[in-house]
């Protein structure tokens, strides 16, 4: 009887500031994996509560313009967005952590059932414990975890809040690939993207 082929899992987080290129970086990985890769943020969990919150109230329906998964409605109500997280991590610190931990073990299902390498990206790593949390659990379970931190020039804290956390996390996280990107390098980030993807063999 052949032995079945043991399975990779990779978590890859990608932290920097706002609009430095974290989601552009995402996409070049994406684009360039072999595998299928899931694309799934810490925010995931916080738009999808929103918006329920807004269709309970017949005030907004996931699939309408009026979703937080709408750049533009986004940007506008930002400021409800970012209160819903801080009131959510009052009482849970780890509550997006453990929102990507869930999603990691049902795509690991998913994989494990399609027979293909499992491969999840988070490209809004702002918070230390969104690296402890999944590492102490996913670790245990054969999870990879690749850390990146990019950086534009002339790019700084969206605040100060920013500054601090992000600041903690290269200072205290291994970083697994650090970047410095000149100002509008979209093609060249998702080309660096690419790249990881095939260094990581994903």
């Amino acid at each position: 009887m052949e032995t079945p082929v043991s399975l990779r899992k990779t978590l890859i987080l990608i932290t920097g500031f706002a609009r430095s290129g974290k989601t552009t970086l995402a996409d070049g990985i994406v684009a360039g994996a072999k595998s299928e890769v899931s694309h799934f943020n810490f925010a995931d969990a916080l738009k999808q509560s929103c918006d329920t919150w807004m269709s309970l109230l017949d005030i907004g329906e996931a699939d309408s313009e009026n979703s937080f998964y709408n750049e533009e409605f986004k940007v506008k109500h930002r400021g409800f967005l970012v209160s819903a997280g801080e009131f959510a991590r009052s009482i849970d610190p780890d509550v997006f952590a453990r929102s990507v931990i869930r999603h990691c073990d049902m795509r690991a299902s998913y994989c494990a059932d399609e027979n293909i390498d499992c491969v999840v990206v988070c490209s809004d790593w702002r918070y230390p414990n969104e690296f402890y949390a999944p590492f102490l659990e996913l670790t245990m379970d054969g999870w990879q975890i690749v850390t990146i931190h990019i950086e534009s020039v002339g790019v700084l804290p969206a605040n100060e809040v920013e500054g601090l956390t992000i600041g903690q996390i290269v200072r205290d996280i291994p970083i697994s690939y650090s970047f410095v990107f000149s100002p509008d390098s979209a093609q060249v980030i998702r080309d660096e993207g690419k790249h990881i993807a095939r260094q990581l063999n994903i």
